[in-house]
């Protein structure tokens, strides 16, 4: 059995893939005896998406040799999301070219899905010299992006010493949405200077589409620079997206 990986909780799981699937249409998935990782660039080449999945958050981890396989996206999350919030995931690779799928709860259901070739990126994530780190909860990074969609196809995060600040302007209206450290949304603030960014609002959009509303959400930006979103998964494992800014003219 070249791996075995059981994980408690599949919706949790399911919700993890569903947020990474948003932007690109298939990945390769690397198994080692460290966890799971996956690194990709969406075809735009405007977001990086890199998972890390540590192997101390499954309740089982068997990786005999590391492995890569390719998986379609879509139809990994669409099976994902079959399982329920109580049920046990297990994921297996036998001999032959599937990736098993297994839901343990109130019945023992398996899918087989077909293992496909993928190029694997051999990316760095880059170390920047970030200037601000923000962490917010997840509901109100959906509403600000859901408010500047009605005025911008870009949003402006502005950071400063005691205020996070998240602005679109339209030809005619405008919207503000501001946060300090009193405000239950705002979870930690630390600025080395003030710092100004702009995003754009269409790919945000698929990088928070699988957060839930009471999840941190860790943001790290520095001036015209890529803005890099974090969600921590159960302490230890993470997915980051590294987006582009807009410059602007």
């Amino acid at each position: 059995m070249p791996f075995e990986v059981v994980f408690d909780g599949a919706k949790e799981f399911a919700d993890i893939i569903a947020t990474a699937s948003n932007l690109i249409d298939e990945a390769a998935f690397k198994f080692t005896e460290e966890g799971i990782s996956m690194r990709a660039m969406d075809p735009s080449r405007v977001v990086l998406i890199d998972l890390n999945l540590p192997q101390s958050i499954f309740s089982k981890y068997e990786v005999e040799e590391e492995e890569t396989i390719g998986v379609n996206m879509d139809q990994f999350k669409k099976v994902l999301k079959r399982g329920k919030a109580k049920d046990t995931l297990i994921l297996r690779k036998g001999e032959d070219n599937f990736l098993e799928v297994t839901f343990e709860g109130t019945a023992r259901r398996t899918f087989r899905l077909p293992l496909i070739d993928v190029e694997e990126l051999e990316l760095e994530l880059p170390e920047l010299p970030f200037t601000a780190k923000v962490v917010v909860l997840g509901e109100v990074l959906k509403e600000a992006v859901k408010d500047a969609s009605l005025v911008s196809d870009a949003i402006k995060f502005i950071a400063t010493e005691n205020e996070f600040i998240m602005k679109a302007e339209g030809e005619t209206n405008e919207v503000e949405i501001r946060l300090t450290l009193e405000d239950e949304g705002l979870l930690d603030l630390e600025v080395k200077e003030e710092t100004k960014s702009a995003y754009g609002i269409s790919y945000l959009s698929d990088m928070i589409k699988g957060i839930g509303k009471a999840d941190e959400v860790i943001l790290n930006f520095g001036n015209e620079m890529p803005l890099q979103m974090e969600y921590p998964i159960r302490d230890e494992g993470r997915l980051v997206f590294l987006l582009a800014p807009r410059v602007e003219e």
